[in-house]
C-alpha cells in the first residue's frame, strides 16, 4: 500500500519525485522506521466498529458517517464519582449540530453537552448541576459507548457510564 502511494506521488512529481521517494524509502529502511505500520494503524482506527461506508470514502467522509451513526437515543447507567451506582437508568439524546459537533442532552435537557469524535473515542464537555465535567467514552463494536467522566471538583475520583441504544 505504501509503495503504491509513493509510486503515485513520484509519477505525479516527475523525476524529482522519484528521487525523493527512493530517498525516503532508503532512509526508512536504514533508520528502521515503520512507515507502513503507522499508515495501517491510523487507517483502521475509525473503521473497526462501523461498516456504514465504502472503501472509496475519504477519512473525512468516514468520520462524518461515524458521527452520524452515533446520533440517537441511549439508555444510560453508571456510577457517581463516589462509587455509588445511579438510582436508575436515564436517557441521553445525541444529535448532530450544524457545526459538525455532536450535541448531547441528558434527561430532557437537565444536563447538556457538546462532543467531538476522534479515533473511536467520543470526548464530551458538559454541565452537571452547574459544574463543568468531562466525559471520555469509547465506542464499542456493538454500538454502545462506555467510559468515565469527572468534574474538576471531584478530586481523584471518576464516575463511569455505559450508553446503550434504546
Amino acid at each position: 500500500m505504501l509503495a503504491n502511494i509513493i509510486t503515485k506521488c513520484a509519477t505525479a512529481m516527475g523525476r524529482r519525485g522519484g528521487v525523493l521517494a527512493a530517498a525516503l524509502i532508503v532512509a526508512g529502511m536504514v533508520l528502521g522506521w515503520r512507515m507502513s505500520t503507522t499508515v495501517v494503524k491510523s487507517a483502521t482506527a475509525t473503521v473497526l466498529p462501523f461498516g456504514a461506508w465504502s472503501e472509496a470514502d475519504t477519512p473525512k467522509d468516514a468520520l462524518e458517517k461515524t458521527k452520524g451513526a452515533l446520533v440517537g437515543t441511549y439508555v444510560v447507567t453508571g456510577t457517581d464519582p463516589d462509587g455509588n451506582p445511579y438510582m436508575g437508568p436515564s436517557t441521553l439524546d445525541i444529535s448532530l449540530a450544524p457545526s459538525g459537533a455532536l450535541e448531547l442532552n441528558w434527561d430532557n435537557g437537565r444536563i447538556v453537552g457538546v462532543g467531538q469524535f476522534s479515533d473511536n473515542v467520543l470526548s464530551v464537555a458538559l454541565l452537571v448541576r452547574g459544574r463543568t465535567a468531562v466525559s471520555i467514552m469509547k465506542v464499542n463494536p456493538d454500538g454502545s459507548l462506555s467510559g468515565t467522566w469527572l468534574r474538576r471538583t471531584d478530586r481523584g475520583s471518576r464516575g463511569t457510564e455505559t450508553w446503550k441504544r434504546s
